[in-house]
């Protein structure tokens, strides 16, 4: 098939997609190609909650996996120091799609939804232990720093959660939102690799002036290397606050859901929703793709080119941009009527193709 290749990094060109005899894809190029169907490295989903089973956000992750081009979920906090073995031994062999795990500095991590509030809840050398017992697995340190959540611990918790990912020479993935404690002294904790998820939310409080530019804490952050991701939820994306920032030059570094069972049948629906959303805030086909694909893939320390010099496809995500009026409703309420949508078609996993069934996200 005919492809438009969008490879982050390495711009765009046509493409040919094809199977080879041991059916096995390979991608070869070509002098045309279609202005709706594309191919890019496989999706990956920085921030969903997947622990199906064990707390009452959770989703079955092959729900939001391969039928929604999206080939790794990493699981944001679900689980921590005290459920992280349920979770490594009954959800993800089970799972067709790739699974890593944002460990919660809350030892239940979200059986209680205020994990963070007490602090017997937070137990740092326990949680160190899990990650060594699970280092194929884990890939950060969760930290929810917002007032709804904290109570009266205010930044400990995200102290905490620095302390251990430090000493596990792992990122952190912090939820922003309601004070207290305020954005400033959440941000000023962040390092070069963390990343700030809910980047777009419509709280008061958040980390961007009116005309979308950074306020000075966020400049602060992203000068040292902290990452911007969605995180769009079910009360955590802002149409109005992403298109300023975008129009403003601060894209999101990762496109990602919060995917859970509250927002699944919208606003969230899956990744695809998503990254619709994004380029009706006025983002760059190419800049979502790699925000999605090649930027958390280097977050979670994904092996491996999807592309082989010989052409050999070792993962994509094969998708059409179709013409559209259908109206999209943000986490505010704010509702925007899209000109085109991404709808996955394929993926590749291993070099094998797989079609995407229609879902009702798209």
């Amino acid at each position: 098939m005919l492809v438009r290749v969008i490879d982050p990094g390495r711009g765009e060109r046509a493409g040919r997609l094809t199977r080879r005899p041991d059916g096995t894809m390979a991608l070869e190029e070509a002098d045309r190609a279609p202005g709706n169907l594309c191919v890019g490295p496989g999706w990956v989903d920085l921030h969903a909650h997947v622990y199906d089973g064990m707390t009452s956000l959770g989703v079955p992750p092959d729900r939001v996996g391969l039928d929604t081009g999206v080939h790794v979920v990493a699981d944001a906090g679900s689980a921590g120091q005290a459920t992280l073995d349920g979770l490594a031994k009954y959800v993800v062999p089970a799972a067709e799609v790739g699974v890593r795990a944002w460990v919660n500095i809350g030892s239940t991590g979200l059986v209680d939804l205020r994990e963070t509030a007490d602090p017997r809840s937070v137990d740092v050398d326990a949680t160190l232990a899990a990650i060594e017992r699970h280092r194929g697995l884990v890939c950060g340190v969760k930290v929810r720093s917002s007032g709804a959540i904290v109570g009266g611990m205010g930044l400990q918790p995200l102290q905490l959660g620095r302390l251990v990912a430090r000493e596990a020479g792992l990122p952190l993935l912090v939820h922003i939102g309601e004070a207290p404690p305020l954005i400033e002294d959440v941000l000023d904790l962040l390092d070069a690799g963390d990343v700030i998820t809910h980047c777009y939310h419509g709280k008061i409080g958040r980390p961007w002036r009116k005309d979308g530019t950074p306020a000075p804490a966020l400049a602060r952050a992203l000068d040292r290397g902290v990452l911007l991701d969605v995180g769009h939820g079910a009360a955590s994306f802002s149409f109005d606050v992403a298109t300023a920032a975008v129009a403003a030059g601060f894209p999101p570094h990762s496109i990602s859901t919060d995917v859970h069972i509250r927002n699944i049948g919208g606003p969230v629906h899956d990744l695809a929703t998503t990254v619709t959303k994004l380029l009706m805030c006025g983002m760059p086909l190419a800049e979502a793709v790699a925000s999605v694909s090649t930027t958390p893939r280097g977050v979670l320390r994904l092996p491996g080119p999807w592309l082989s010099a010989a052409g050999a496809v070792q993962h994509a995500t094969v998708f059409r941009l179709a013409g559209t009026d259908r109206t999209y409703q943000d986490a505010t309420g704010t509702r925007r009527t899209a000109e085109r949508l991404v709808v996955p078609v394929a993926t590749v996993v291993d070099g094998r193709f797989r079609p995407c069934p229609a879902g009702p996200g798209r």
